[in-house]
């Protein structure tokens, strides 16, 4: 009877604890005791998984070869870095092919939870010739983690990042671009903002993000976008051509803004106006 009664207590502790509803605010004291038991971090940082997901559009396979990767002097010519946040996920895929079309080159910023779901898309976007940094494990606002929460939270992303590339991550942004001296000083890397926003998060259409990003287009322009969306894929064809014809390269982020210091914070590169 008494293994009855705790056996039935664990099951119904563990599901409302995994049904209980997240936000961006600090978790309860339940989820943020309650360990996942791979990485040893709390079921609150689990939320991500929990959320619903697009339907995926494109397959995994047949992905374009690898292209060498242009040298471009951002300080001579006309340099745009195209950032994409939040995967990798499925639409992922259909954007490298984009940007490979184009001959373009990207900078991605991985969630932690998603690399352990599609480490081969993050291999994918090393092999293509694009960056990837890190973009917190869970995207929880960084701000409201302890010291040793976020110690935490940058091992496991350097950590999933070298199991999937067999790199490190040199480069992160914090979710929503929020911080503190205390993510700037635990990071030990740069932080990349951004200087063109065209929202696609928020109106998930492909024409308004088009229109958005060439309206703000501006050289040495860091553009935020998210590779978690279908919208985001299918504006990303008409946002290269265009951009393309304006005579802008597209470049990596450290590509754009040259070397790159621990600690300090980019918006934007060479001409950037920022």
């Amino acid at each position: 009877m008494a293994r009855w009664f705790k056996w039935a207590m664990g099951l119904t502790l563990a599901l409302s604890l995994l049904t209980a509803p997240f936000s961006n605010s600090l978790p309860t004291n339940a989820q943020t005791k309650s360990i996942d038991p791979i990485f040893e971090i709390s079921i609150a940082q689990l939320h991500l998984r929990l959320m619903p997901q697009e339907e995926p559009e494109v397959e995994t396979e047949d992905l374009p070869p690898q292209q060498r990767v242009e040298q471009v002097n951002c300080k001579v010519e006309k340099c745009i870095a195209l950032t994409f946040d939040d995967g990798p996920s499925e639409h992922t895929l259909g954007i490298l092919k984009s940007l490979h079309k184009q001959g373009a080159k990207a900078t991605f910023f991985a969630i932690g939870l998603q690399l352990r779901l599609h480490p081969e898309i993050a291999r994918e976007v090393v092999l293509q010739g694009h960056e990837l940094g890190g973009h917190s494990y869970s995207h929880r606002k960084l701000q409201f983690l302890s010291k040793e929460e976020l110690v935490n939270d940058f091992n496991y992303v350097a950590k999933l990042l070298e199991l999937a590339t067999d790199t490190r991550p040199s480069i992160f942004r914090p979710p929503y671009g929020e911080y503190d001296d205390d993510v700037l000083e635990v990071a030990k890397l740069p932080m990349v903002l951004w200087s063109v926003d065209p929202k696609d998060w928020l109106t998930k259409d492909p024409d308004e993000t088009y229109q958005r990003v060439i309206a703000a287009a501006h050289p040495g322009a860091i553009v935020v976008m998210h590779d978690n969306l279908g919208s985001t894929r299918h504006a990303l064809p008409r946002i290269l051509k265009t951009l393309k014809k304006q005579g802008y390269k597209f470049v990596t982020v450290s590509e754009l803004l040259g070397p790159l210091a621990s600690g300090k914070i980019y918006k934007a590169g060479p001409d950037g106006k920022q």
